[in-house]
């Protein structure tokens, strides 16, 4: 899939992304946008844990600059680094607004979330979908084109179905 072209097309995509291809397919992704400035949302990994990962598959990762929500979770004491934005669990759809806010002040040409099904750890999926409105609600208003990650799995799919309303354009990565 060429994700550069299909954002072209559109602001805002929802990938459904399969368990088994997913780290595959989110460093193929990574390595396509990080041509140009990149914005990479972590709920999932840490930034540290991401870096390597995708210096090891050649992406470029001098134009990515990673929030992450994960590293302050699992200890307290970690190694700050350059592009890099930590952000706590606690109260985690606040503070990932008013960091993704700022963030978007400083035109960057895409934004990854990885991954939406990845928030309903930290809140209640009504909270969440409230999230997502208004978190898209702010692309539109900038120039930034965003991709967002969910895994494709059937427990999720009211919620899938929810969010899906508020992109312009949702590709099913799953294969059958």
């Amino acid at each position: 899939m060429n994700i550069v072209q299909e954002l072209s097309e559109n602001q805002t995509i929802l990938l459904l992304i399969p368990s088994v291809e997913y780290n595959s397919i989110i460093i193929g992704i990574a390595k396509q946008l990080s041509e140009k400035k990149v914005c990479y949302v972590t709920l999932n990994k840490t930034s540290g844990s991401l870096k390597e990962q995708f210096k090891k598959k050649n992406v470029n990762i001098k134009n990515i600059v990673f929030i992450d929500v994960v590293s302050k979770t699992i200890k307290k004491d970690f190694d700050h680094m350059t592009g890099c934005y930590f952000v706590s669990s606690q109260k985690v759809l606040t503070k990932l607004s008013s960091t993704i806010s700022e963030i978007l002040k400083h035109e960057f040409d895409y934004l990854i979330f990885d991954s939406l099904t990845s928030l309903l750890i930290y809140q209640k999926t009504d909270l969440v979908v409230k999230f997502i409105f208004s978190l898209i609600n702010k692309i539109k208003e900038s120039k930034v084109k965003a991709v967002f990650y969910t895994l494709n799995i059937k427990e999720q799919e009211r919620f899938i179905q929810e969010s899906s309303l508020f992109v312009d354009k949702v590709i099913n990565l799953d294969k059958k």
